[in-house]
């Protein structure tokens, strides 16, 4: 039989139970005046001057203005994970995770412990730190994604890139809270060690796993969603916006699936592969591009001029679907050898050479071109230095990226620059 607590027993339970009742917003309460004018450096008169008014008397001013502000306007002071490349492997994307770690246990752990308690029990406070862990969440996201795309690989299910970046962010949150309470028992090479035997194992740089069955999402949609007016443009919004956030490698059919609403099985009898989405969605306007330069044609406008603005178009093709283009790009790159069939579909329907090629050969029939090389192949070094200048230079126009192309190699195409 347990004997009855005695009063200083009885008085350290109450006194805990309290403690986790507590409401944080007691805390910054707590704070006097005159420490936050000393620390602040000003004088009493400049603090009142700034909340003016008394809250003792009833009114909304003085102390209590400053709290309700303070609480409004909290900070965790996070500057940032700061990458001076992109990494080339996953020990480089370990580096910064270091850097992160080292950062939280010289202080900002404690405030970010601090803020999601504060975060908890007042409104207010919630949005104001929400975006600084928001930041931190996108910044290793970022990370990690440099470190799957430098292996040209995806992420292994059934992991996502978030789930991923996720598990790495609270690894490194654990091991500084673990720092924080034991100093000494965390190294800054156990958490890079960590990082780096994770990251090995989660990046598939071969996706072994492509042909695998699609993980079946726990609320599948249900086959009405299948009705919807236009479910191949909802499925090409998706996907573009899965490129734009995370690149292609780091999306499968599933996490496509899931964004457009739709069943996978459904996904694969419209798109079998990514490629097919990339192809449906750049056709129409590739075609656009072909549309123009027959246009041109019919008009005689003189070859030089027509080389010009077909360049230009196509351009604008790149740049008004910098994801998608950039997903076609890599896939030529990457996956010719794992996929061959995805050179043959994507040369079938969005063969850029083939929007200069009637230009070449009516400006060397007419005198206006050399022949010095053969045609395809100046076709194709025209159109891939505008795709690559494209999608290297987000911020050159249309027009800016064909002056930069047609200035070094218009000499070795025209016989007289235009």
């Amino acid at each position: 039989m347990s004997s009855k607590p005695t009063p200083r027993e009885q008085f350290l339970q109450a006194g805990n139970r309290l403690l986790g009742e507590l409401d944080a917003t007691d805390l910054a309460r707590s704070l006097s005046i005159a420490a936050v004018v000393d620390d602040a450096g000003l004088s009493h008169q400049t603090f009142h001057n700034a909340y003016p008014g008394n809250s003792r008397s009833g009114g909304t001013g003085g102390k209590e203005a400053f709290v309700a502000d303070l609480l409004d306007n909290l900070t965790v002071h996070y500057s940032g994970i700061v990458a001076a490349d992109p990494p080339t492997g996953v020990r480089d994307a370990a580096a910064p995770m270091s850097a992160l770690f080292d950062n939280l246990t010289s202080g900002l752990m404690r405030r970010r412990l601090i803020a999601v308690l504060f975060a908890a029990d007042h409104e207010g406070a919630r949005k104001a730190v929400t975006p600084e862990f928001d930041r931190l969440d996108a910044d290793l996201r970022t990370v990690v994604g440099q470190a799957i795309q430098s292996q040209g690989g995806s992420v292994r299910r059934p992991l996502s890139l978030t789930s991923l970046s996720t598990a790495l962010g609270a690894l490194v949150d654990g091991f500084a809270i673990r720092e924080m309470l034991t100093p000494g028992s965390v190294a800054t090479e156990d958490v890079a060690e960590a990082a780096t035997s994770i990251l090995r194992w989660a990046v598939d740089p071969v996706h072994s796993d492509r042909n695998s069955p699609e993980p079946t999402p726990e609320h599948a949609p249900a086959a009405s969603a299948s009705l919807r007016p236009d479910l191949e443009a909802d499925v090409i919004a998706a996907t573009e916006a899965l490129f734009l956030d995370n690149g292609y490698f780091l999306v499968t059919l599933a996490d496509i699936a899931a964004a457009a609403h739709i069943r996978v099985d459904d996904l694969r009898r419209l798109f079998p592969s990514k490629v097919d989405i990339i192809v449906a969605a750049l056709t129409p306007e590739f075609d656009r591009v072909l549309r123009l330069r027959r246009a041109d044609e019919r008009l005689g406008i003189d070859p030089a001029t027509a080389l010009q603005r077909t360049l230009i178009s196509l351009a604008d093709f790149v740049i008004d679907n910098r994801a998608m283009s950039t997903g076609m790009l890599l896939a030529l790159s990457f996956e010719q050898f794992q996929q061959p069939s995805t050179i043959t579909t994507v040369m079938e329907h969005l063969y850029l050479p083939s929007a200069v090629v009637p230009i070449l050969e009516r400006g060397r029939d007419v005198g206006v071109f050399t022949d010095e090389a053969p045609i395809p192949e100046v076709a194709i070094m025209l159109t891939n230095n505008v795709l690559f200048r494209c999608l290297t230079r987000p911020t050159d126009t249309a027009a800016d990226v064909v002056a930069g192309v047609l200035r070094v190699m218009m000499p070795g195409v025209a016989t007289k620059t235009p």
